[in-house]
């Protein structure tokens, strides 16, 4: 099996890394304390240890700004005389806890750790200096607090602009907000607002499509509803803001770095009714302000004045006073580290287990093609709205979690691997090409690689020498869906060709024409979360949801704007009003499914659901195992050595420490457990020496509150030696080197748009007889062929127009039959629905049909046009179902990939009104390599039989192929009739040839079934006749 890598080409790395450090990489730390003996000489221990590390002043500055509750329970502690033993363990600890990440964790967290940018060089070289550049800034959910307190003022809240939610959707009777943070306000999911949609609050939305003062907005609804009294308005408004139904300008958007200052600017203009909170916020910001220029000692100062005022303003779950932190250093990397990055990015590419996206998002391309059929843009909140198909599974509020992933070849490969690993005592596999090919699970065809992003990993290497001379390790620690997740909210800290550098993969993707890249904007579901989201604007169009935002310019696009379309292959977002369609990027890590809206995680899934899913290597199967080897290629680590321990494994809580300690030995002696580990949480790792007391205890306790601990190898003693020893993690935006080559559909026009509340035709009460047909696959044939005559017949003279699909929903095949009625009323739809109903009784007790349903048949005016064109379109469905049950009727006939084969080069000759303009389309629009091997024989077959010289001549010799070719004739003329409205209104926005490629799908469905390779080979076939008619009739290719 060999891999397609011409076809994915790979990634592209940005011209620098952002470097994530701890900031305290020099600190001279005392010995840890012994926590694992009891008594007062213990507690004397820890208390002098705790003095000596309240002594050093970036521990005591970063565990002060980090935990305010601890350094308070720590001054009383060490002022104490006689300190309490359980008081004074739980402190040390606590303290452990933040000294080893002061150390060894570098994810970027208030004044534990930085970041800086790197720039790939020949030589690598590195400088650091003290000066880190400290920015401050109010904390989200204080100043979240702020802001409901200011909008509970009457006098202040009159003053305000406030404009509607632009995620607002109507049902029945209620105005919804789609998600809105729990009741418990701490993010940890989603619940549904819905208000009754009043005639007052419909007027009150309506009027504040765009920003308006409240106070007008007030005047103008009692002036439209005149008995209701001052104070039902004042109310009513006041309730639509309390659910953010009606959101005031004192919400910055996320795109607006300084909330604080937004804020500011906001009450400025309210005036003299906000004078006096105005007056204590300016000298809030006034000492932030003076924080960013002050050395360490005013710093601190500076805090801590700051934090006073500000509580005395609003609580505050943590410190008020958020920090980030621009660490003092220069660093330049090699080349040959960007080279790695690229290939480990691309090693994860090929060893995905979603190499064409996620089950999830398959389903809802289904659901949305079932429905809407391609071409058709439908308004993105109506797609979601219950009216519509809903959210995927997994999202709040849908019926069906996440569907469990079925055992696949590369699972069962891997469990192999690992175990056999474990038996052999290796902690490495090595992934040489055999093997990348043999999981790769896309190896023998291209691949849509994900436009960009950014890639985390850990450099080793001893010294910088070495890491000049190519000796080093690339360590893959994360992985994020885009560039700029992992960058955006650092980008604030960065000079303006620093940002420029990091986010060249995102402003530069690869995106087809017609295709706008926009960045998405909006509120966190827990606003303490909100410093996640906040980002710089990097995207020239935003799409914001959910913001107080002026939406007049055309480069900011809300919900209203936005639609969702498809074509076979996929989903696509469109801006049908810009004729665009739009891939919206999210520039920040807030947890999709925990923090995030559900619409604003609908829209970052959706823009990525169809491309290969590189993440973090996936282990599948095998992730919850108690080993997993190291995974390496070259210099790249792709997964990290992993052992799982369960509490269980060791003695309990209540054991003493001698023998917990003897067990916990015994327990790495047999499954080999390195001395360094990295103890796995979620996203953070917290480094940990196993041969220190302390932190075993430290283990000891996670054990203690957890089911179970995931030890990662840590890296070994002199691995960071090229960077002082400093912990770190770079971070490589990479870019996919060129746009990936799939066909591209029509752009959107408004024309196309498709409501579902106004789409579809019902049985009973339209002009169309919908029914499905439920059976086995195997007896579609017999029933086609030797059964539906029968019914048609019974209409007599009068034989409607009528056509058929193969068609499967899940694991259920069944036929879908159309039927057009002279008329809406119940009584005709009654009489041809009886008739039906009466045949597929007859068919069931025979055995070939197991039941029938009749439902809402919704047209696909996207794909095939509407009014006339419509029409035109279904008089051609009726022709091919007519030719398709002649040809099934023949008793002997060619292979029926021949004959579709032949139906394809007829339909598309028919189409484009010449022979060799058909063949010509079939040649430049079909792939030219099958996606199996194809039989000699039928291949010759096809050859000749689908060969359309002298109308089909050689066709019409074979074993029923006179029958089957004169059947070609009315449709053929159909063909001609529907091909000439797309001169007209009617087919706005439907690509010829688009529809042409839908009539050979559809033909193929009625002919043949569902199997897309099956398919795939007909088309190969029909390219093939059609290369050969060119070359005997000396036509260009």
């Amino acid at each position: 099996m060999t891999s397609v890598l011409p076809n994915r080409i790979g990634f592209q790395a940005a011209g620098g890394a952002l470097v994530r450090a701890v900031a305290g990489g020099d600190l001279q730390l005392p010995p840890w304390p012994a926590l694992a003996t009891t008594g007062s000489d213990a507690v004397a221990g820890w208390v002098d240890w705790l003095r000596q590390v309240w002594g050093i002043e970036a521990a005591r500055d970063a565990i002060s700004h980090a935990s305010p509750v601890l350094a308070e329970r720590l001054q009383g502690l060490l002022a104490a005389e006689v300190p309490g033993e359980r008081e004074a363990r739980r402190a040390a600890l606590s303290v452990m806890r933040y000294v080893a990440r002061l150390i060894g964790r570098p994810t970027p967290n208030g004044l534990f750790a930085g970041v800086a940018v790197a720039r790939f060089a020949s030589r690598p070289s590195h400088r650091w200096g003290g000066a880190h550049r400290v920015v401050a800034g109010a904390e989200a959910g204080w100043l979240a607090q702020v802001i409901v307190r200011l909008e509970g003022q009457p006098a202040i809240l009159g003053r305000l602009l406030v404009v509607a939610n632009s995620t607002l959707m109507v049902r029945g009777e209620r105005l919804v907000l789609p998600y809105q943070p729990n009741t418990n306000n701490l993010g940890t999911g989603a619940v549904e607002v819905a208000l009754r949609y009043t005639g007052p609050v419909r007027a009150a939305v309506d009027a504040a499509r765009e920003p308006i003062r409240f106070e007008d907005l007030r005047t103008k609804i009692q002036t439209k509803f005149p008995h209701a009294s001052d104070g039902n308005v004042a109310g009513l408004l006041t309730t639509l803001v309390n659910h953010q139904a009606l959101i005031t300008s004192l919400h910055a958007p996320s795109t607006e770095p300084y909330a604080l200052g937004h804020l500011l600017r906001e009450l400025k203009a309210v005036g003299e009714a906000a004078a006096e909170q105005s007056t204590a916020l300016n000298e809030i910001d006034v000492l932030l302000q003076r924080h960013q220029h002050g050395l360490a000692d005013a710093r601190r100062t500076l805090r801590a004045a700051a934090a006073g005022r500000m509580k005395y303003l609003a609580p505050s779950r943590r410190h008020p006073v958020a920090v980030d932190l621009r660490l003092d250093a220069d660093v330049v990397l090699t080349q040959a580290v960007a080279r790695e990055a690229e290939r480990a990015a691309l090693l994860l590419a090929r060893l995905t287990p979603h190499p064409d996206g996620t089950a999830v998002w398959a389903d809802y391309h289904r659901r949305f093609y079932q429905r809407f059929g391609t071409g058709a843009q439908v308004p993105l909140l109506e797609v979601v709205a219950d009216s519509g198909i809903g959210w995927p599974d997994g999202y709040p509020g849908t019926s069906r979690p996440d569907s469990r992933p079925q055992r696949t070849a590369r699972d069962e490969r891997l469990l192999a691997l690992a175990q056999v690993a474990a038996l052999d005592g290796r902690h490495e596999v090595l992934l040489h090409e055999a093997l990348i090919a043999e999981l790769d699970q896309a190896a023998t065809r291209p691949v849509r690689l994900p436009a960009h992003l950014d890639l985390c990993a850990r450099i080793d290497s001893p010294s910088l020498a070495a890491l000049k001379d190519g000796e080093f390790g690339l360590t893959v620690t994360s992985v994020s869906r885009s560039a700029g997740v992992v960058v955006g909210r650092f980008l604030h800290l960065l000079d303006q060709h620093d940002r420029q550098v990091l986010t060249a993969p995102l402003l530069g993707s690869p995106c087809a024409d017609g295709v706008l890249s926009a960045q998405l904007s909006f509120p966190p579901l827990d606003p303490a979360t909100a410093h996640v989201t906040r980002t710089v604007r990097v995207l020239p169009t935003v799409i914001s949801l959910a913001e107080y935002r002026v939406t007049a310019s055309p480069e900011v696009l809300t919900a209203d704007d936005l639609a969702l379309s498809c074509d076979s292959e996929r989903l696509y977002l469109t801006a049908p009003g810009l004729g665009a369609r739009v891939e919206a990027w999210g520039t920040h890590a807030l947890n999709l499914r925990k923090h995030t809206p559900p619409l604003a995680r609908f829209l970052i899934e959706l823009t990525r659901a169809h491309c290969a899913q590189v993440t973090d290597f996936d282990w599948g199967a095998a992730a919850t195992l108690p080993f997993l080897p190291r995974l390496r290629s070259g210099r790249v680590v792709l997964s990290a050595a992993r052992w799982r321990l369960a509490a269980g494994d060791l003695p309990g809580r209540n054991t003493d420490w001698t023998t917990w300690g003897t067990a916990l030995a015994d327990w790495r002696t047999r499954r080999r457990l390195p001395r360094r580990v990295l103890l796995v949480d979620g996203d953070w790792r917290l480094p940990l020496d196993l041969d220190q007391d302390v932190h075993r205890v430290l283990l000891r306790e996670h054990l203690n509150a957890n089911p179970h601990a995931v030890l990662e190898e840590g890296p070994a003693e002199d691995a960071a030696g090229w960077f002082d020893g400093r912990a770190h993690e770079i971070v490589v935006p990479l870019a996919a080197r060129q746009p990936q080559t799939t066909t591209r559909p029509p752009l959107p026009m408004p024309r196309r748009i498709v409501r579902p509340r106004e789409h579809g035709l019902p049985p009973g009460a339209s002009p169309l007889l919908f029914a499905k047909l439920y059976g086995a696959p195997q007896r579609q044939d017999t029933v086609l062929a030797e059964h539906l005559p029968a019914l048609l017949a019974e209409w007599g003279r009068d034989q409607p127009q009528w056509w058929f699909l193969r068609f499967r929903e899940g694991s259920e095949h069944y036929l879908r039959l159309r039927i057009a009625l002279p008329n809406s009323e119940p009584a005709t739809f009654g009489e041809a629905a009886g008739r039906i109903s009466a045949w597929t009784d007859r068919l069931r007790r025979q055995g070939l049909l197991r039941e029938v349903a009749f439902a809402t048949s919704y047209p696909e005016t996207g794909r095939w046009g509407s009014g006339a064109a419509l029409a035109a379109a279904e008089a051609v469905f009726t022709a091919d179902s007519r030719a398709v049950l002649i040809q099934l009727a023949q008793p002997a006939r060619p292979h029926h990939h021949v004959l579709a084969a032949a139906n394809f080069a007829a339909i598309t000759v028919a189409f484009t009104r010449q022979v060799d303009a058909g063949m010509r389309w079939l040649i430049d629009h079909v792939p030219a390599k099958p996606p199996t091997t194809v039989p000699r024989p039928v291949f010759a077959e096809a050859q000749r039989l689908a060969d359309p010289r002298q109308d089909f001549r050689a066709l019409r010799g074979a074993p029923g192929g006179a029958a089957i070719v004169a059947a070609w004739a009315a449709r053929a003329q159909a063909l001609v009739a529907y091909r000439s409205h797309f001169a007209a209104s009617d087919t706005d926005g439907v690509d010829p040839d688009a529809a042409l490629g839908s009539l050979l799908h559809t033909h193929f469905l009625r002919a043949c079934g569902i199997e897309a390779e099956d398919k795939a080979v007909c088309m190969y076939l029909a390219r093939v006749a059609a290369l050969t008619f060119t070359t005997r009739t000396g036509e260009p290719r």
